[in-house]
């Protein structure tokens, strides 16, 4: 997962409970997730638990299948070795989904994020009813491998607006009739299974933030429209509604939106590509104002580095010199960085690893 900090950030209020609660559980796993494997004086040094309280939560953990040790034979006279303590890669999976207008994939994944099995479907579609057929459905192509018993929670990247805390997908690119559909609780009903919707621009960031640097970064997600992600000192700014750059006008009086308004930046972005390919007089138009949407949301956040991804990125031969051009006559500060990243599995990576957070965090044992 991501590697700012220790991660027991949250461990320490709660040691000095006589009973260690679930919630203790949680961050000891967390914590040996995030270094991919200790010794038990590891795991106490870190955490600052007692010998005795450390031994409690990762026996707990041995118990339900959580860790698994690896202990190896010493040379004669060098004395015993400490056991490594890891995530069990065999037991306690989730899966990330993403769900968006050109297709369906998904990843099964153990709590470390290891991938154990890829999905791929097809998303063709006439109205709502339609389109939950086929996340539906290729749901059960996992479940069917797996089990509910075995997948934990499953993390849904959404096209279009999302309400991550209801469980909303608020709107669909292109569905006739998709209006606030409840797909999170639709998917435990049928599934028996957590489920959570996260926005796709969210999950491919978090994707990025385990390798990636920069304290404050921003993603843009450009095909036909525009999505967007913040993550503010490695922790992702979340809300409904609350990062729509799409429809915010960057050229006053400009080109005519579909959403009534002129001079949105979608005006600009959704002509680029067509079915033939990418729109060489449409793209030279969208400089200016992607130019001006990165120039204000990098001030605003103080990005330390910008991403840019998405379907459009795919040519961004075409319009990358122009536009880094444009971004420093706007004078954008020069130690932000901007990446041009291949979106392929980001989203539904991120997915996966929203999922497992989500897992680690409802831990009872």
């Amino acid at each position: 997962m991501r590697k700012e900090g220790n991660g027991c950030e949250n461990l320490k209020r709660y040691i000095g409970l006589e009973d260690m609660s679930n919630v203790n559980c949680s961050s000891v796993l967390r914590v040996i997730q995030h270094h991919g494997g200790l010794s038990r004086r590891q795991i106490a040094d870190i955490t600052g638990l007692s010998w005795g309280g450390m031994t409690k939560i990762v026996n707990k953990l041995f118990e339900h299948g959580y860790l698994v040790e690896e202990k190896k034979e010493a040379a004669a006279g060098n004395g015993r070795i400490p056991g490594v303590i890891s995530i069990n890669g065999e037991r306690h999976f989730v899966a990330g989904a993403d769900f968006n207008t050109t297709g369906l994939s998904a990843y099964v994944t153990d709590l470390s994020g290891n991938v154990k099995k890829e999905y791929a479907g097809t998303n063709h579609f006439e109205d709502r009813d339609e389109l939950l057929d086929n996340l539906f459905r290729f749901l059960e192509r996992i479940f069917k491998d797996f089990g509910t018993d075995a997948i934990q929670v499953i993390g849904i990247a959404m096209q279009g607006r999302v309400d991550a805390k209801k469980g909303l997908s608020v709107c669909f690119p292109g569905c006739v009739g998709w209006k606030d559909v409840p797909v999170a609780d639709m998917i435990r009903e049928k599934f028996s299974v957590e489920a959570y919707l996260e926005h796709d621009p969210d999950c491919m960031l978090l994707s990025g933030l385990e390798n990636e640097g920069g304290e404050n970064q921003i993603l843009f997600r450009i095909d036909q429209s525009v999505g967007m992600a913040v993550s503010l000192q490695g922790r992702i700014l979340r809300g409904r509604g609350l990062l729509e750059v799409a429809h915010g006008i960057v050229i006053p009086g400009g080109k005519p939106c579909k959403c009534g308004l002129s001079g949105c930046l979608e005006a600009y972005i959704a002509p680029c590509i067509r079915e033939a390919g990418p729109d060489k007089e449409a793209i030279e138009e969208m400089i200016r104002p992607l130019a001006l949407t990165v120039h204000n949301m990098a001030g605003v956040f103080r990005a330390d580095t910008v991403i840019l991804t998405g379907a459009l990125v795919g040519y961004h031969g075409m319009f990358e010199e122009q536009l880094l051009s444009e971004l420093k006559a706007l004078k954008v500060d020069e130690t932000v960085t901007i990446k041009f990243v291949d979106d392929a599995g980001l989203a539904v990576r991120g997915a996966a690893l929203f999922a497992a957070e989500r897992a680690i965090d409802g831990i009872k044992v």
